[in-house]
Parts: C-alpha cells; sequence; structure tokens
C-alpha cells in the first residue's frame, strides 16, 4: 500500500506520549485526537479503507501504550465516529477530504478548551457563599469551575483536596487555589471519611463518563462517594462531553487496562515449605522488615515514612469506576445531566 512511505515515519505513540508530557498537557482525549489528525495529515492512504485501517491500528497503538488507555479510548472512537460518518461530494478528491477532516479535528482541539467555560458557568450555581468543598486529585475542569467562582462570582468557599497518591496530584491542585487565594487544605486519602462531616459537597472530574451513568476516575473517587453517600452530602461530577464512552462497566474489575498482569495480583504461590522458609528469614535483621515509624512526642522530628517500591505502585490500580447510583448530578457542556441521561448524550453525540 501506498500508507506505508509518509505514514511509516510518524509514531502516534510517541506523539501521544508528548502531547501528555508537556507543561500544560492536553486532556488524553484531545490529544489522541491531535494525534490521529497528524497522522491524517501525513498519510498516503488513498481510499476510505486504507485510511481506516491505517487509523484503527494507530488507535490500538496508542491504547495498549497508555498508562491510561480508557481516556485515549474516548477521543479515538469520537475521531474514528467523525470519519465514518462522512460523505464527502463526489467532486471533492481524497487529498482535499483529507485536509478537510484535519481542518475539522483541529477546530475541535482548539475548541475543546470551551467546554470547561460553559461546564464551570453551570457549577457556580452549586457553589455556595460558605461553603466547604471537598475535591479528589487534580482535574482541569474542577479547578477552573472553583476560579471561576472565586474570582467571577465572587463567592466566598473553602476547599479540602485529597493528596491522591501515588502521584500526589492533590498538591497541584492545593498550589493552585493557594496562589488565588482560596483556603484550601489537602488531606491524607485515608482521611476522606473522616472530612466529609465538614464538607456541604464533593465534586470530582473524571477520565471518562460511561454509558451506565458512571465515572471512571483517578483511583480513590470511588471511596469518596461512598462516603458522601453514608452521609448525606452531594456528589457532583465535572466532565466534558468528548469524556462520554460507551464503556458500560459491571464493576471495578471491568475497566480496560494496558498493564500485563491485573491490578492487586498475588505473585505465583510456591509450595508451603518454601513460603514458611521465606516468611521466618524475613524476621533476620537486615531483613525486609523495616522499623515502625513512630513520633512519640508532640516536639519530636517527623518520622521517615514507608513507601512502595515502584513495583509495588505499578501493581495497584490507578483508576477506579463510581457507579451511577453514588452520583447526584453530571455536569457536562451539554448540560447538567442525571446518571441516567448520560445515555441519551451518548446517543446525540454517536447518532448518524
Amino acid at each position: 500500500m501506498s500508507t506505508a512511505n509518509s505514514s511509516d515515519a510518524f509514531d502516534p505513540v510517541k506523539t501521544f506520549g508528548q502531547l501528555l508530557e508537556r507543561d500544560d498537557p492536553m486532556p488524553a482525549p484531545v490529544a489522541a485526537v491531535e494525534t490521529l489528525a497528524q497522522l491524517v495529515s501525513r498519510s498516503d492512504s488513498s481510499t476510505i479503507q486504507e485510511l481506516l485501517a491505517l487509523l484503527r491500528d494507530a488507535s490500538t497503538r496508542i491504547a495498549a501504550a497508555s498508562f491510561n488507555p480508557v481516556a485515549a479510548q474516548s477521543g479515538t472512537a469520537l475521531f474514528m465516529r467523525y470519519l465514518t460518518l462522512q460523505r464527502p461530494p463526489p467532486e471533492m478528491s481524497f487529498d482535499q477530504f483529507k485536509k478537510e477532516l484535519v481542518t475539522r479535528a483541529r477546530e475541535f482541539v482548539r475548541g475543546s478548551g470551551r467546554c470547561r467555560d460553559i461546564i464551570a458557568a453551570h457549577t457556580s450555581s452549586f457553589i455556595q457563599d460558605g461553603s466547604t468543598i471537598l475535591v479528589h486529585s487534580y482535574s482541569r475542569v474542577v479547578v477552573q469551575a472553583l476560579l471561576n467562582a472565586a474570582q467571577n462570582q465572587k463567592k466566598r468557599f473553602q476547599v479540602y483536596v485529597t493528596e491522591s497518591r501515588p502521584f500526589g496530584l492533590g498538591l497541584k491542585t492545593h498550589a493552585i487555589l493557594t496562589e488565588a487565594g482560596i483556603p484550601c487544605v489537602v488531606v491524607l486519602d485515608s482521611a476522606v471519611a473522616y472530612v466529609m462531616p465538614k464538607c456541604d459537597m464533593a465534586i470530582v472530574g473524571a477520565e471518562a463518563v460511561c454509558e451506565s451513568g458512571g465515572l471512571i476516575n483517578f483511583i480513590g473517587g470511588f471511596q469518596m462517594a461512598i462516603a458522601a453517600k453514608a452521609m448525606g452530602k452531594p456528589f457532583y461530577a465535572l466532565a466534558e462531553s468528548f469524556k462520554f464512552t460507551r464503556l458500560f462497566p459491571l464493576g471495578q474489575y471491568d475497566i480496560p487496562s494496558s498493564l500485563p498482569a491485573a491490578p492487586l495480583s498475588f505473585p505465583a504461590a510456591a509450595d508451603y515449605d518454601s513460603r514458611e522458609t521465606a516468611s521466618s528469614k524475613c524476621g533476620v535483621a537486615g531483613g525486609g522488615v523495616p522499623p515502625t515509624p513512630v513520633r512519640p512526642m508532640i516536639d519530636s522530628k517527623m518520622p521517615t515514612p514507608l513507601e512502595m517500591s515502584d513495583e509495588g505502585i505499578r501493581g495497584n490500580p490507578i483508576l477506579d469506576y463510581t457507579t451511577p447510583d453514588h452520583i447526584s448530578l453530571i455536569v457536562s457542556d451539554v448540560g447538567v445531566l442525571t446518571p441516567s441521561g448520560v445515555s441519551d448524550a451518548l446517543l446525540a453525540i454517536f447518532a448518524e
């Protein structure tokens, strides 16, 4: 095929990674659309079948290499859906069609930021003066909504943000809000239930909004939703419509993953004698058991915390699924939706 010549020199996985590694990275679905647009612009394909095959292969490779394949697949699915619905006029050459496709994709990329503006405007009515809000990790749309309420609506409120291990993204949210003059405190992920009674609401972003009305979010979102429901607090999700996906997970273990093994898998079991020998060796001085961190007195120095190994972190999940029954409302650029309204929104997005 003629597509091999110029498109072979273009690496969609590398380009996608570079877009996400910038100082102000694109959302993963938008980065996926931009990557496919660049691939089309470099492609020598002369038929729609060749172009579709090229894009499907790139989409599969991007998802397989992505730390978070769900968000990447949201963007590639939108691009592929748009392409398959196009009916170019007979007088348009295929090269002109590809140029038009790239132009439309770039318009989507440039305009994606407007979605957050719309969501921020919708969210301001939920934030009241004197509110205490609990947010999770770092989300562009959540931060923008809070800044809009404080700076443009002149509302006064305070924010708790989860630390969000293992990457500590909550510290970025804390830095942005503090710099803007919004009172903000970082809480341990394990302190979510402790702090929930002091909060008026919980607000989270999303990596993806599923057809079921549930959310796929950075790990810890589900436990926050459980605590909010148990204590009668509203739980709002803010998400751009390009994060709506036709996934329908039934539980935590249906979330797509690119990890070679399922999260939290136990190592292969050895026979009993070898396990007993290994456990007895752990207690030997200088072995694998670290000392217990202690802080016996108020004025004692903070102990050095124990940390998981990179291997241990990689074996843990980075995403969880919040079921729709724990979500009060989903605030999007296509409106304020109940979880059951997501399927209707998806029909409108993917309708012919």
